[in-house]
């Protein structure tokens, strides 16, 4: 009877162990199915997402000054033509970002006189990483609808006034420029009104330039550029904090810095 019950409880055991085997290999197939599903969610949702943003982009178009390599926009000489020694300035900038607007607020306006003058060859390159700083897609909105508003004539009044909208403080998760202020308040401010508006909130809401600005941002990375704002003279970094607000003086220090 001993070797009986032995049997028994032998039989048992094998019966329990297999139980649980059987248990383990659901349990982990339970896993493997969970982990696939999430992944094949994700995939879709991922496609779902980027179809959406596809569509949301109409015939793609690049701002009539932007640079031969779409690296930015150049602010162009009211005669057309650069003068003699004329050193190229590259301002490196982010909507959102605070210390940009300090640049733009205190020599912006030199920059553009200097510019339109012929006596410097300026050039906006917009990034957009605040966006994800700000968990908002305010950088690309307004360099999407700054670009349209190259189209319009109206570009350095454009930027200037989406600095002077931006936000006093930084504050994660906000809206940052509202489409409002992007598409009827600033461009009315700056003139573009009739067919002209039209056709600007037009490339704003198709956007039209994203092509364009997401290029220009791509190209401030490989050109080293991981902060803004930053500037290049003659394609060297230099300090903007001490440089002259009027133009004689802004155009000597960048002479000098060139």
């Amino acid at each position: 009877m001993s070797n009986q019950a032995a049997n028994r409880r032998e039989q048992l055991r094998r019966q329990q162990e297999a139980a649980a085997k059987a248990k383990r290999t659901q349990r982990i197939v339970g896993i493997v199915a969970a982990v696939v599903a999430t992944v094949l969610v994700g995939i879709l949702v991922f496609t779902l997402v980027n179809a959406a943003g596809n569509s949301a982009r109409g015939s793609q178009t690049t701002p009539p000054n932007a640079t031969s390599e779409r690296t930015g926009i150049r602010i162009p000489p009211a005669s057309g033509q650069l003068k003699e020694g004329a050193p190229t300035v590259e301002v490196f900038f982010d909507y959102q970002c605070p210390y940009c607007r300090d640049l733009e607020t205190t020599k912006g306006a030199a920059f553009n006189a200097l510019a339109e003058s012929g006596e410097i060859a300026l050039i906006n390159r917009t990034m957009t990483f605040m966006d994800n700083n700000m968990r908002n897609t305010a950088s690309s909105r307004a360099a999407v609808a700054a670009a349209c508003s190259d189209e319009a004539g109206v570009y350095p009044e454009y930027n200037a006034a989406v600095f002077a909208n931006q936000a006093a403080q930084e504050i994660p998760g906000s809206i940052g420029y509202t489409d409002e202020l992007l598409t009827s308040t600033i461009p009315q401010a700056v003139g573009i009104t009739g067919e002209a508006l039209t056709r600007f909130q037009s490339c704003v809401s198709s956007n039209a330039t994203k092509d364009f600005v997401d290029e220009v941002d791509k190209a401030a990375y490989k050109a080293g550029v991981t902060g803004t704002p930053t500037l290049h003279v003659n394609g060297k970094v230099v300090e903007w904090r001490p440089l002259p607000t009027t133009p004689e003086a802004l155009l000597a220090a960048l002479k000098a810095a060139a």
